[in-house]
């Protein structure tokens, strides 16, 4: 019976020493091994917009299935306005490029301040910007499960304070990645979106990867 129980203690000591080992396993914008789910676009994924001739822009949007479970987990949503509004596009037709989670993937995020006058300053979420080896389990902001967080975008007229445009919003010819992570039983897996930024209204999304 004693000889039973230690057995059963060391098998147990093993599988707990093999659980904090998976956990704090690094997870790095860009690296992936055969622990992974990996995925290549051929060719890159880019959002094919259409043009509303009623509304004067190009809009669309595209998906992802990020641990190809057959749901998508990720959606893309894109609007460019014609003629170009940089100066104060309207809320119906203000330029932007975001991504909308489900299925509780969430996306590493980068927090902003503005001041809004009087002193009093608000604050807006964008998809943060990692370079390539980024440890993405470091990170210690994240989006709630199906939220919508943007990439860039022009801040319509009437909009409160200086908005910024985001992150993204001045990148060109650069490659970047998005953090990413979903809770799958007990754990977070995390993984990574490699995207081709060749300017602020064509953005390539590459690749992924994500824990098996």
């Amino acid at each position: 019976m004693k000889a039973s129980l230690y057995y059963f203690l060391f098998i147990l000591l093993i599988f707990s020493s093999c659980l904090k080992d998976d956990d704090n396993k690094i997870v790095s914008a860009g690296i992936y091994d055969s622990d992974y789910i990996y995925h290549e676009f051929s060719p890159p994924l880019k959002v094919d917009l259409k043009l509303d001739t009623i509304k004067d822009d190009y809009f669309w949007n595209d998906s992802i299935d990020i641990n190809q479970d057959g749901i998508y987990e990720l959606f893309i949503s894109q609007r460019i306005h014609i003629p170009a509004e940089s100066g104060s596009p309207t809320f119906d037709h203000f330029p932007y490029l975001r991504l909308i989670t489900k299925s509780d993937l969430q996306i590493a995020r980068k927090i902003d301040y503005y001041a809004v006058g009087h002193g009093q300053v608000n604050e807006i979420d964008w998809v943060d910007t990692l370079n390539y080896k980024t440890q993405i389990n470091d990170n210690n902001d994240w989006t709630e499960g199906n939220d919508i967080l943007s990439i860039w975008l022009v801040p319509p007229l009437g909009a409160p304070g200086t908005l910024p445009y985001g992150t993204w919003f001045n990148l060109t010819n650069e490659e970047k990645y998005v953090g990413i992570r979903m809770k799958i039983g007990k754990r977070y897996k995390y993984g990574w979106i490699k995207l081709n930024v060749i300017s602020r209204d064509d953005i390539q999304f590459i690749c992924y990867a994500i824990e098996k």
